[in-house]
């Protein structure tokens, strides 16, 4: 009788207990600030993977660029879309703000540059959710444009932009190109902004005709773009009204960020 006492009584001992009302709320609450701490870290970790691949992107698509030119007599590729987007040299083709052309990847394999690295995915920043175009976002096979003074168009055509008359209308060849670890030529550009792949700057550094990746969804503020001479940057906006950018021909003289940009995009005549 003792002995089956001893039992039942060492069961009862042994039987588990679920937890209080208060221990719940106490692990809840640690998981809760676990996760706030982590977010952070794992969102910077994101941000800077982004900004990596499309670093990359950019500088392979320089890399093609180079290739370009050295297979055309020191020539380079157009950037100029012609009136009616129809220049056969253009370095590549689609308007972004047009349905039949966001999600077109043929138009990115009918470029100039493509043959030289064939690879759909170079041209889109993993950053880009897409463009707005009828109230809904649509996602685009490409985030990148090339500078507007880069690759010859006809002479007689007028300034681009308009207040381009004082500097040279573009550069030819990969010789014409001043100073080229000082040029750009691609970039990274906003889905506000981008169309064509023609980026039109305003050299002296008055308006935002087309304007980067600047948001805090594309890399915290900061975009991508290559240069002439092979290497690729990151730029960081430092001006607070690039931040409040929301359409094309925005007037912003002294913007420090437009007026950098505008330094490394032409020369003057």
């Amino acid at each position: 009788m003792i002995a089956a006492l001893a039992n039942t009584n060492s069961r009862k001992s042994f039987q588990p207990r679920g937890f209080s009302l208060l221990e719940l709320l106490t692990v809840v609450s640690t998981i809760a600030v676990l996760a706030a701490l982590l977010f952070p870290i794992l969102s910077k970790a994101k941000t800077k993977a982004q900004r990596t691949t499309c670093l990359s992107n950019l500088r392979q698509l320089g890399f093609a660029w180079a290739l370009y030119r050295d297979d055309n007599s020191d020539y380079i590729a157009e950037s100029y879309p012609g009136e009616k987007g129809d220049n056969p040299e253009v370095w590549v083709k689609g308007d972004m703000t047009k349905l039949s052309d966001a999600g077109n990847a043929d138009l990115i394999r009918q470029g100039k540059l493509f043959p030289y690295n064939d690879s759909v995915p170079l041209y889109h920043c993993p950053a880009d959710r897409g463009v707005p175009i009828g109230g809904k976002v649509v996602p685009t096979v490409r985030s990148y444009s090339m500078n507007c003074f880069m690759g010859a168009r006809p002479l007689n055509s007028v300034p681009i932009p308009r207040t381009a008359g004082d500097y040279v209308p573009f550069y030819a060849t990969g010789a014409d190109i001043p100073h080229p670890e000082q040029m750009w030529v691609l970039l990274e550009e906003d889905q506000r902004s981008i169309n064509d792949g023609f980026f039109v700057t305003d050299p002296k550094g008055q308006i935002w005709f087309d304007w980067p990746a600047i948001s805090a969804a594309r890399h915290n503020y900061s975009y991508a773009l290559n240069f002439a001479d092979g290497h690729s940057a990151t730029w960081r906006v430092a001006d607070a009204r690039s931040m409040r950018l929301n359409k094309t021909k925005t007037e912003q003289p002294g913007n420090r960020d437009l007026e950098r940009l505008a330094r490394a995009t032409a020369t003057r005549k």
